[in-house]
């Protein structure tokens, strides 16, 4: 019972969404309508048992009329349609409309025969009591009209025949070529107070194109190992479909499914899925062509797609088994690994990839994949400062592959790291020291050791170990900040790196610094610089001092004593800044000076004088403005800079009346007032508007445009 009922929203959905409208959220009627160059054809039906039980007794009333831009189709001029209300046939109409038909479609015949047998009201209702007999029998009933529900709905979209005589199908014929019609339906019903409400859709007529629904690319193709599938998303133009495959490089195509393929649903469920269909038992690597052919409500089928696909070998040999990896020598690494080659008919062989990273990416190294005899493989490549993680990867014929477990070598370390050099060490007026160092590039790189002596007669001690932080992060610029307790005028240090083996290296150069710092830093210069209407874009050096900690650009305007600080650099990698507070037509001077970490100044840089482009473009006006209920008019106000007040100036207004539309200009006026008033909009449900100002004297001098005013009547 309920997988026939999983059929009603499948196609009924195809019904109402086409035929629903931004007012109708839900509809006793369901239409849709297809264009033909001579007539429109209707297909309808009631959205529920109880409903399609009452238009089956009354029909259905239906209604057109032409539409009319920029009127609501509930105030359309509607006429009914030639002999309407339109009802289920007579027994005797069915007979003499079979006796026309072509008696080779029978199963066009058998299908509206069966319709017409589902709706017929003189079958014997349900006896007995439901209330003596609990709800089983009102309960049957119901399962009763539920089926004969699904059932006609099912049919009259397989069959024009069964859909004509249940009085669910109208072709229009009083149509005009490329005119747009506006169709309405109801059930109808004598009692005018119970009329059920009215059901639109709109159709222009036009010639039909039979391929309007084929789009290769909509359906997504899985090629597996002897199989192919694919999906493609539902949508509200077919309920069904048939899968056609050619075998002989789309000569001939024969047809799979013996007939059209219903996706069922869950009970209950409303949201999106695809369709989908699977062909198997298939060769591998052999090209087959296909077509997916979908049905429409209008009880035709239609090509939706054609592809081509190609099945193939998917499945992947054993993995092999890296039985040991071991530093046997000072450059040489060996790889073990085991192999049951008799099980795999198609391997080809092996390759041995290798990472620094368990987690990383693995690289091939073997040059060529090695035969499927081979369990031994030697890497002299290897790094010897970082990590090394080895895996065997076993290949067949077809490119698939299976990887062992990773293996990490563990190497056998007496090398220690390289020396430290040191690229600055600097101590400021604070006797704050602060050594950089030039990063060591050994990937087992640990730390280094500072050792301190205020001789260099005397005996260096530990002072600091910068070994790699709780975050594996090196350390590369050291401080010392104790320098302040010593009386000697001179400090020394000297610098040992370690690898994470502890293997040592000899000591760095001493490092010999005099305390105070009374030399100011170099100032930074400025390398080249841009002016536009609205900015100046400075570009500069930094101060090359290392112990410079500030870079500071000043400025002044032309005939002015003091530089002002417009920007302050705290960041080497920053290099240029934009001066924004400008005035066109002006000149000002720029220059930089720096600061070190002692607080030392530097000297003024050599300065530039800059003059600034005088911007003759006018002021950007501000719009604003509201709708007048009572003289359905729109009035606009200007607000406009002071300094043109006194100026002749033009008003041009740009208006649509949708955003989809294109702006165009519709008035250009003269700013006598800052107001106007627009009274054409008759009919309009909204306005969009946005102006700019025009010189009169010179029409090439303008404003932007405004901001855009949005007004919905």
């Amino acid at each position: 019972m309920k997988k026939i009922l999983v059929l009603i929203p499948i196609v009924l959905a195809c019904l109402i969404v086409k035929s629903q409208t931004k007012n109708e959220a839900q509809q006793d009627v369901a239409i849709v309508a297809r264009s033909y160059a001579n007539h429109i054809e209707l297909r309808y039906f009631a959205t529920s048992p109880i409903l399609f039980n009452e238009a089956n007794s009354n029909g259905y009333t239906i209604e057109k009329a032409i539409l009319k831009q920029g009127v609501a189709i509930e105030k359309l001029n509607y006429t009914a349609l030639k002999n309407s209300p339109f009802k289920r046939w007579s027994n005797q109409q069915l007979a003499q409309k079979i006796n026309t038909v072509n008696k080779n479609d029978s199963n066009n015949i058998k299908l509206a025969g069966f319709a017409y047998s589902l709706t017929d009201t003189s079958v014997k209702v349900a006896q007995g009591d439901v209330l003596n007999s609990g709800l089983k029998t009102l309960k049957a009933e119901q399962d009763k009209a539920d089926n004969t529900f699904a059932f006609v709905l099912m049919t009259t979209c397989q069959s024009a025949l069964a859909a004509e005589c249940l009085g669910l199908l109208v072709n229009d014929d009083e149509v005009v070529f490329g005119t747009t019609y506006v169709y309405r339906i109801r059930i109808n019903n004598l009692n005018e107070k119970s009329k059920t409400g009215w059901s639109y859709c709109k159709a222009k007529c036009e010639n039909f194109n039979e391929q309007y629904l084929k789009k290769n690319d909509v359906v997504k193709v899985k090629e597996g190992d002897g199989n192919i599938s694919f999906s493609f998303p539902e949508s509200k133009e077919y309920y069904a479909f048939k899968v056609e495959r050619s075998d002989d490089n789309g000569v001939s195509f024969k047809q799979l499914t013996t007939t059209p393929t219903i996706k069922l649903r869950a009970h209950g469920y409303t949201g999106k899925s695809d369709f989908g269909y699977g062909d198997s038992a298939l060769i591998n690597y052999k090209k087959y062509y296909y077509r997916v052919v979908v049905s429409t409500i209008f009880g035709d089928d239609l090509l939706l797609s054609e592809f081509e696909a190609t099945p193939r070998d998917l499945t992947s040999p054993p993995p092999p088994y890296l039985k040991s990896a071991k530093h046997i020598s000072p450059n040489k690494v060996e790889l073990i690994w085991e192999m049951d080659a008799k099980k795999t008919t198609d391997l080809k062989g092996f390759n041995i990839k290798r990472s620094d990273d368990v987690h990383g990416k693995f690289m091939l190294i073997s040059k060529t994949i090695l035969p499927i005899t081979t369990t031994k493989f030697v890497d002299e490549n290897f790094d010897k400062n970082g990590f090394n993680y080895y895996i065997v990867e076993a290949v067949d014929t077809a490119g698939n592959a299976s990887q062992s477990f990773p293996s990490y070598v563990t190497l056998i370390d007496s090398t220690p790291p390289a020396v430290p050099i040191v690229t600055s060490a600097t101590i400021d007026s604070f006797g704050i020291v602060t050594i950089k160092v030039k990063p060591n590039i050994e990937k087992d790189f640990m730390g280094y050791e500072l050792q301190k002596a205020n001789d260099i007669e005397h005996e260096f001690s530990i002072i600091h170990q910068t070994f790699n932080d709780s975050l594996g992060n090196n350390i590369f610029t050291i401080h010392d900040t104790s320098t302040l307790k010593t009386l000697t005028k001179k400090v020394f240090y000297k610098l040992i790196s370690f690898d994470s083996h502890f293997n040592q290296s000899a000591p760095s150069k001493i490092i010999e610094l005099t305390k105070r710092d009374t030399i100011p830093p170099v100032s930074g210069i400025i390398t080249k610089f841009s002016v536009n209407d609205t900015a100046v874009i400075i570009y500069f050096e930094n101060s090359s001092s290392e112990d410079a900690t500030k870079n500071y650009l000043l400025r002044r305007e032309k005939g002015v004593i003091k530089f002002d600080t417009i920007f302050t650099n705290s960041n080497i990698q920053t290099t240029s800044f934009i001066d924004k507070k400008i005035i066109g037509g002006k000149e000002y001077e720029y220059t930089m000076i720096a600061k070190d970490d002692g607080g030392l100044m530097s000297k003024m840089s050599r300065s530039i004088l800059l003059k600034t482009i005088f911007n003759n473009q006018l002021p950007t006006p501000i719009l604003k403005g509201s709708y007048d209920n009572q003289t359905n008019s729109v009035v606009l106000n200007f607000q406009i800079d002071v300094k043109l007040i006194e100026k002749k100036i033009m008003v041009e207004i740009s208006r649509k009346e949708k955003k989809e539309n294109v702006w165009a200009i519709f008035k250009t006026i003269k700013l006598d007032n800052n107001t106007f008033t627009d009274d054409q909009i008759k009919g309009a449900k909204g306005m969009i508007y946005t102006v700019r100002l025009i010189d009169s004297n010179d029409s090439n001098r303008t404003s932007n445009f405004s901001k855009v005013l949005e007004l919905v009547f």
